[in-house]
């Protein structure tokens, strides 16, 4: 897995560029308690991820278009935005990802499945919300839609990136 060897690396090539201007670094404040939620990822689907097309959007074999839940990315014509698709092709392509689907809506207005996205940790085998993963690494914000099953609330975050 790339993971243990490719997360250093994106996590410092992302305090550069938000050191350099490039992120929004937007404090999280209490927005989230530390370990979160009491409740286990319920994944109902996994896949290989084959392609990311920006910040909060990927494709995964065999199940089609995600769009996180939850998180806004920046724009891709933005330096922000690059950064934060660099962030998720560094952690997902060609990694298994497990989906937790929205029960409420499925899909969003464009095919896309709405999901909450774990990654598994090599070293602990715990999945890691990505969702979560990408908000605290400071390339996405919380965008909380009422419209789905998910409160960000409730997520579990990482002690470690």
């Amino acid at each position: 897995m790339k993971i243990p060897y490719m997360l250093p690396m994106a996590i410092v090539i992302s305090a550069l560029l938000a050191g350099g201007g490039c992120l929004d670094n937007s404090p999280l404040g209490d927005l989230f308690p530390p370990g979160g939620g009491s409740e286990g990822p319920s994944p109902e689907a996994s896949g290989l991820v084959t392609k990311v097309v920006d910040g909060d959007t990927f494709d995964v074999e065999g199940f089609g278009r995600v769009r996180l839940a939850d998180v806004d990315a920046p724009e891709m014509d933005t330096p922000a935005g690059k950064a934060s698709k660099f962030f998720a092709e560094t952690i997902l392509t060609g990694e298994t990802v497990h989906l937790d689907v929205d029960d409420l809506r499925g899909r969003d207005r464009y095919g896309r499945w709405i999901c909450l996205a774990y990654v598994e940790d090599p070293e602990t085998g715990e999945l890691i919300n990505f969702n979560a993963m990408l908000v605290t690494s400071g390339h996405a914000v919380v965008k909380d839609f009422k419209d789905n099953e998910f409160d960000p609330t409730d997520w579990k975050i990482p002690d470690r990136l």
